[in-house]
């Protein structure tokens, strides 16, 4: 696909005097229905430009009757902090939703995560048909370790909404693209509520550049020549986005859009941070047990390693991540070296490895370790890789 095309509707939009700048705005911060071809796979009987889809009253946070400090309701190494549903100010961890509402979108240390009423083999099919219905296909669909990952999509929101982009849309809508690419892992986990089930989602991007004797240019889009080359690579998770999708979601178990709206506005809180030890062999996290678990989670997610398993009660979380060529020039590629699971001898994507995950509860912190599988020793290249990664999203 050629970035010349993307531009189109923006520079034809921006010659055109009489446009209104309201025309020039984005309507949506979120939109991979219009241009997914995956919408025939599902039953939603909606316009693909409607904001907010069907909420489901079914899903609730039971009311409490008053307001206790989260000091009072932190279990043990094997338990969880929750959130009440009214605010408790000065806390790392808070509810976030009106105080007329039922659902809970519940943050620490700058991460969000949703907490909704019911077991996890109840909310799954109803998560499933979520992400079916924004235009989304599930490629790893596994109740037993609780993981629901999509396949690549555009977010057709990050293009100009005015009646030129339209019109050109109609007749050239494959030549029209914003060069970026989202997916979102969904992993779900009991509520340390009883009753109650955690629901974490992290996004991965990709974004198309210009190759350039083996060097990725951003800078020349648009001035391409007949000999130029694209490729897709990696971009940096959205923590704005992941907000985005998990509003929609807190619509489907309930919440009101305005309400979902008043959510992603609240300021994320201050990162609790982490460091590296003296001898740079272990991750020193300034938070408690509960919730560095959840933190660490949502790092491994963020940054691509597939949680195999885990045991909260002992504090490990078993994850591997298969060999992959991020500068692979067809996403197929991209898609194969990802999927573990799948028993494909003509594929040539290096054998995958395994890690363990380790943390263990200390005074006022929580100190993560590395080993390979079984506890093996794991090789000081292999363990600072996954250190430093890891760090530079608990930070």
């Amino acid at each position: 696909m050629k970035p010349f095309f993307r531009l189109i509707p923006i520079a034809v939009a921006v010659g055109l005097a009489g446009c209104s700048s309201d025309q020039m705005m984005l309507q949506r911060k979120v939109d991979y229905r219009s241009g997914s071809d995956n919408v025939s796979n599902n039953t939603l009987e909606v316009p693909p430009d409607l904001t907010a889809p069907a909420s489901n009253p079914g899903y609730v946070i039971p009311e409490r009757s008053n307001t206790v400090s989260l000091a009072t309701q932190t279990a043990t190494k094997g338990g969880a902090s929750a959130a009440v549903a009214a605010p408790v100010p000065n806390t790392a961890t808070t509810g976030i939703l009106p105080a007329s509402t039922k659902a809970k979108m519940v943050e620490a240390g700058g991460q969000r995560w949703l907490v909704v009423q019911g077991d996890a083999k109840k909310l799954w099919p109803e998560i499933h048909q979520f992400w079916l219905d924004n235009g989304f296909l599930l490629k790893i669909d596994n109740p037993q370790l609780g993981i629901m990952e999509t396949d690549w999509l555009e977010n057709r929101a990050n293009l100009p909404a005015d009646w030129v982009t339209k019109l050109l849309r109609k007749v050239a809508d494959s030549f029209i693209s914003t060069g970026e690419l989202d997916k979102f892992r969904t992993r779900i986990e009991n509520g340390s509520q009883p009753g109650t089930t955690e629901i974490y989602l992290s996004h991965r991007g990709m974004q198309e550049v210009y190759k350039d004797n083996g060097s990725t240019d951003t800078s020349r889009l648009g001035n391409e020549t007949s000999d130029s080359k694209t490729i897709w690579v990696p971009r940096k998770a959205d923590p704005e986005l992941e907000a985005e999708m998990l509003a929609l979601m807190l619509q489907r178990f309930g919440m009101t859009p305005e309400q979902a709206a008043t959510v992603v506005k609240k300021p994320a809180n201050a990162a609790v941070f982490a460091s590296l030890n003296d001898d740079a062999t272990a991750l020193k996290i300034n938070d408690n047990y509960d919730r560095a678990w959840r933190r660490v989670g949502l790092a491994l997610d963020r940054i691509g390693y597939v949680v195999t398993d885990r045991d909260r009660s002992k504090g490990v979380y078993y994850v591997r991540r298969a060999a992959e060529d991020i500068g692979a020039e067809e996403t197929t590629s991209f898609f194969s070296s990802m999927a573990f699971w799948q028993k494909d001898e003509k594929k040539k994507a290096a054998p995958s490895k395994d890690y363990e995950v380790h943390l263990q509860e200390g005074v006022n912190q929580t100190t993560l370790t590395l080993t390979g599988k079984d506890n093996a020793a794991l090789d000081a290249d292999s363990r600072n890789k996954l250190l430093s990664a890891l760090l530079g999203q608990l930070r």
